[in-house]
């Protein structure tokens, strides 16, 4: 049975759909069976928080669209500020539903995006035939593709996803799944106009296809050259990003099994998108082979429009500017980004594993924190980069948010949705529990303004506002393959190259995680990685064995080169 904090500090047993006045459409008990089919947790009670039940922002969205579809004018700040029932409805946001019902203000129906709709109208009139259509690029894809054209760097944005499935191919079948994952799926059938139009374009064509090749091997080890050979291949040639699709998928067929690659450009697809197509894609092809329904839900044609705009109004927004040049506003940590001038080779690596305790261990800290896992992980981050740099105070560190929009379905649409931001911790606090709490207000008060582009940022300061990026990634969706017990998966496998010159991965599949440290060599030195990688590594078991200690892991500072 679920417990709850009570006013004196005690526990008291609460059981699934406990409300004051709960009935019929009342609010509590709508907000209390949607937390349930989300979370998966079937006694929650009206005190138990949001994060401690085990959820995140994607998590997020399915619960507040469901909410409001049933009437509660739920917000994502009601969530992650209230967290718990009770403190959600009494706020006044979501104390009521609006006369009639429905989405809160602000959020129209599924569909309210007309095409061609955030271009001015002469813009419109020089669309190519075959463009479905057409919108402005966002600050993050014109800053992804400047950097392609200008380092002429092949891997720079290119991303892969692997896995084998332990069943016969069947190409046919397949076939058909990639073409109707294309058809669901804009971003899909994307390419880029830089100079057709008066502003950066993405457009989206009515009848691109990302290209499959089909390779086929006699035993394992002819698979796996086969395999390494086509990724090489494709890594050394530059994706041209002016020609739809920007995605390409290779198949290599054993006798009984097939490997799988997606191979994407990061300006159309971040790593949530390519996590949902591959699942996707998997549940077609097994619709397919099987001779059924994929029933996959509609997807709303509002997300990228709702996201865009939302960029825009944080663009303008002198709070925006304000909030980010605060966090800013602090010494670099491992050098001075404006005397570097090229554009960072980030093709270091530096790799280890959490194993399946850890991972447990970290979801017990948030779970009892009432806090993301992410800010468990960004808390042992921060406290490994203040030991590696010799430096207790005005920490600043980038930090990925996730930039979906509150539209319906924002967690099933595939683009990218991704903004990387500056977050500053003035100081460091002594305990765990501290640090952990102080990286979930970090990102909760920069949720507000995460739109704001990265580079206007960069524009005020006239430098990088940070040389240190940290990414946390849970990819539950792959949880949704088990069900599909005619194509089992396994092996899964991911590769990518942004452009910062020192970036931290954590990343949670399953029931254990890898953390992937990238970095250019010419900005920082192996040494002085592996040294940031044995003390986050310290960090992260110091953490779980208590929460609440003030020690921090002790290693030597070794920064730099």
């Amino acid at each position: 049975m679920a417990e709850s904090r009570n006013e004196s500090g005690g526990t008291e047993p609460l059981v699934a759909g406990e409300s004051a006045a709960a009935g019929a459409g009342d609010p509590a008990e709508i907000l209390l069976g949607v937390l349930r089919e989300h979370l998966s947790v079937q006694e929650i009670g009206m005190d138990d928080r949001f994060y401690a039940l085990g959820g995140d922002s994607l998590i997020a969205l399915r619960v507040l669209n469901d909410a409001r579809e049933q009437g509660v004018p739920l917000t994502l700040r009601d969530l992650m500020v209230h967290q718990s029932v009770r403190a959600i409805l009494g706020s006044r946001s979501a104390a009521a539903p609006p006369p009639g019902g429905g989405a809160p203000a602000g959020h129209g129906p599924a569909g309210s995006a007309a095409p061609f709709s955030l271009l001015d109208p002469e813009d419109r009139a020089r669309i190519p035939e075959g463009v479905q259509d057409a919108l402005p690029a966002s600050a993050l894809q014109t800053g992804m593709l400047y950097l392609c054209e200008t380092s002429q760097d092949p891997l720079l944005y290119h991303s892969m996803d692997g896995w084998e499935v332990a069943a016969r191919f069947d190409e046919s079948s397949f076939r058909t799944a990639l073409d109707a994952l294309a058809r669901r799926h804009p971003a899909l059938r994307t390419a880029f106009d830089f100079g057709g139009l008066s502003v950066p374009a993405q457009l989206v064509w009515a009848d691109a296809r990302p290209a499959l090749t089909v390779e086929r091997a006699a035993d394992a080890d002819e698979g796996d050259a086969l395999l390494r050979a086509w990724c090489d291949q494709q890594l050394a040639a530059p994706i041209d990003w002016r020609v739809p699709s920007l995605v390409r998928c290779h198949v290599v067929a054993l006798p009984d099994s097939f490997h799988t690659v997606l191979a994407v450009h990061h300006a159309v697809l971040d790593g949530w998108s390519l996590s949902r197509l591959a699942v996707e894609l998997m549940t077609l092809y097994a619709a397919a082979h099987d001779g059924v329904d994929a029933e996959l839900p509609a997807l709303s044609p509002d997300v990228q429009h709702d996201f865009l705009a939302a960029e825009r109004r944080a663009a303008d927004s002198p709070a925006a500017a304000a909030h980010w040049l605060r966090q800013a506003d602090a010494p670099a940590l491992l050098f001075d980004a404006a005397k570097h001038r090229k554009t960072p080779d980030a093709g270091g690596r530096v790799e280890f594993a959490l194993d399946a305790t850890l991972v447990r261990a970290l979801s017990g800290v948030a779970r009892m924190l009432g806090v993301p896992v992410k800010a468990v992980a960004l808390a042992a981050h921060v406290r490994a980069l203040g030991t590696w740099t010799r430096r207790d105070h005005d920490i600043v560190t980038g930090l990925v948010f996730n930039t979906r929009p509150e539209s319906a379905g924002s967690d099933l649409s595939a683009g990218l949705f991704l903004n990387t931001l500056p977050v500053r911790f003035a100081t460091v606090d002594a305990t765990w529990a501290g640090l952990v709490r102080a990286a979930a207000d970090a990102e909760s008060e920069g949720a507000a303004h995460q739109a704001y582009p990265q580079a206007q940022i960069v524009e005020r300061l006239g430098r990088p506002p940070f040389d240190v990026t940290f990414n946390f990634m849970h990819f539950h969706a792959y949880r949704e393959l088990d069900r599909l017990t005619s194509v089992p998966t396994r092996g899964w496998w991911r590769r990518g190259k942004p452009s910062f010159p020192f970036h931290v991965n954590v990343e949670i599949s399953g029931a254990e995680g890898q953390v992937r440290i990238g970095f250019d060599p010419a900005f920082v030195a192996r040494t002085s990685v592996e040294a940031y990688a044995s003390t986050l590594r310290r960090a992260l078991a110091a953490l779980v064995a208590n929460p609440v200690s003030p020690a921090a892991p002790s290693a030597p500072g070794n920064k730099g080169k």
